[in-house]
């Protein structure tokens, strides 16, 4: 497989490891710019496979009882798994990192007559968009989250 020489991929690009204490701290971040706009939702929305855990900390922040999913698996959203939306509800969409767009490009593609916003933890760089952002990080290094880290200890049993 061959990458562009610009592409950012965990392959080819230098990695900056995140920590649970980051984490924590900008999904604190990000709480507190919701708090501030004063929004209310009624369900959180995380992003497949790495919204998920943001997802329910962005829910224990906001006081939020109810989390569901938008299925992304190979980069496809998973229309059939999709919950069932309603007009009348307000919604959180959460997701780790806002990197090229196309993930948000194509969860907003789905949910665009709904009443949602869009946060995410990191954003590459600064966006023209509403896309409410806990850091920018403007540089060109693969985010590697604590939930992706591989744990290579060997488990002995007695």
């Amino acid at each position: 497989m061959r990458f562009k020489t610009n592409e950012i991929s965990e392959e080819n690009s230098p990695k900056e490891y995140c920590s649970w204490n980051e984490i924590e701290f900008l999904t604190k971040v990000l709480a507190y710019k919701i708090q501030r706009s004063n929004k209310r939702y009624d369900t959180i929305l995380g992003i497949t496979n790495g919204g998920i855990i943001p997802a329910r900390l962005m829910a224990r922040e906001l006081d939020i009882n109810h989390i569901q999913f938008i299925p992304i698996r190979d980069k496809k959203i998973q229309n059939d798994e999709m919950p069932q939306l309603l007009k009348d509800k307000k919604y959180l969409i959460i997701d780790d990192i806002y990197d090229t767009g196309d993930t948000f490009s194509k969860a907003y593609d789905i949910i665009k007559l709904f009443n949602c916003d869009f946060g995410v933890l990191m954003c590459r760089y600064k966006q023209n968009n509403s896309v409410l952002v806990g850091k920018i990080l403007n540089h060109r290094k693969w985010i590697v989250f604590p939930w992706e880290r591989r744990n290579h200890m060997k488990i002995h049993s007695k």
